[in-house]
């Protein structure tokens, strides 16, 4: 079972394009606690934890608390037990890194490469990469497969590649990417169609050093590749019971875009969740999106992110254009540099995916 708990609504950073409603909500120790006692009522062997805001290092203190908490509930039923935090890194320190390598904490790095002045700022407006220099040195010497994402404003299309070859060479092996989703980003023909010479020129990149003592692992290929030899959708959407969200006031949504939202409460951290509200977001969710019928990528394609489809429209099964494009796109390149990977008889490819045919 996992939850994601959403620490605070607060960020020292005013990144340009943030979707998050800034505020100064943050979780208390009280409900983070609560939360603890929730997860393992449900009897499983196997939980975690996302931690989320805004900046979770705010409210580190109260972090700290819940996983100790967290570990002293686990080694009760000597279960498993793991987290995942997404940061922009302004407030990583050794003591912190030592208590994540201690807790099996998971860190993503929220980093723009060549495009982190302009795009991630201080909330006075100055840039954040001479900051966030020595944090990148101190987050890899602990992680070193630790995850870079990397987001791109639509008049920034044209500079995917550079960025993500950027961060491979600052040290970062495993790179994700995205484009800003929120409805008022504005993408048209002309930023697309450069968004997708950009994926051809990551075809060319990702082989390149797929082989490397330190081989370049572009998540948003791999995943697609993935799923298509595995025969699996590329993500299963099963909100409200996947990884329900907490927000901090101890409320339980379905997912992080329905956070606060009246009409999709499930519950709370004390009373637990309420199957009744669950089992109607979660079948509600399940309904096919009538316009990606017998599309030929349909299982390969986020299209049933009801998470992502409700904070662009409006509606969990209407799929913004964008997307589309952006995962028709996307899949198209990620194929062609698995069919030049498989042609050239890329070691790691066959010993990676060799066995799904």
């Amino acid at each position: 079972m996992n939850f994601t708990l959403h620490l605070t609504a607060d960020c020292d950073l005013a990144c340009r394009y943030c979707y998050e409603k800034h505020g100064p909500e943050r979780m208390d120790e009280a409900a983070a606690l609560a939360a603890c006692d929730l997860l393992f009522s449900f009897g499983h062997k196997t939980n975690g934890f996302s931690l989320f805001g805004g900046e979770p290092l705010l409210c580190r203190k109260v972090i700290e608390k819940t996983l100790r908490y967290a570990a002293e509930k686990n080694w009760e039923i000597g279960g498993k037990l793991a987290y995942r935090m997404t940061t922009n890194g302004v407030l990583l320190d050794e003591d912190f890194l030592d208590f994540a390598d201690e807790h099996n904490i998971m860190i993503a790095l929220s980093h723009d490469g060549p495009l982190q002045d302009e795009q991630r700022v201080f909330k006075n407006g100055a840039g954040t990469s001479e900051a966030l220099e020595p944090k990148i040195d101190m987050l890899l010497s602990h992680q070193p497969e630790a995850v870079v994402m990397a987001t791109f404003l639509p008049k920034n299309a044209g500079r995917v590649a550079e960025t993500v070859e950027w961060l491979y060479n600052r040290g970062f092996s495993r790179i994700n990417t995205c484009i800003d989703y929120r409805p008022e980003a504005d993408w048209n023909d002309e930023n697309m169609a450069e968004l997708d010479r950009q994926y051809a020129l990551l075809e060319e990149l990702c082989e390149k050093h797929f082989d490397s003592p330190r081989p370049l692992r572009y998540l948003n290929f791999e995943s697609k590749i993935a799923s298509y030899l595995n025969g699996r959708p590329c993500i299963e959407c099963r909100l409200g019971v996947k990884q329900p969200s907490i927000a901090p006031d101890g409320k339980i949504y379905p997912c992080n875009q329905f956070l606060n939202d009246p009409r999709y409460l499930m519950g709370d951290v004390w009373s637990g969740i309420d199957a009744a509200a669950q089992r109607r977001i979660f079948f509600e969710a399940q309904k096919p999106e009538a316009s990606c019928e017998g599309c030929a990528i349909e299982q390969r394609c986020r299209h049933h992110c009801a998470c992502l489809n409700f904070s662009m429209t409006g509606d969990m099964h209407k799929v913004p254009p964008v997307q589309c494009a952006h995962e028709r796109s996307l899949i198209r390149h990620a194929d062609g540099l698995a069919k030049r990977l498989y042609e050239s008889g890329s070691p790691r490819f066959m010993r990676v995916y060799g066995n799904n045919g």
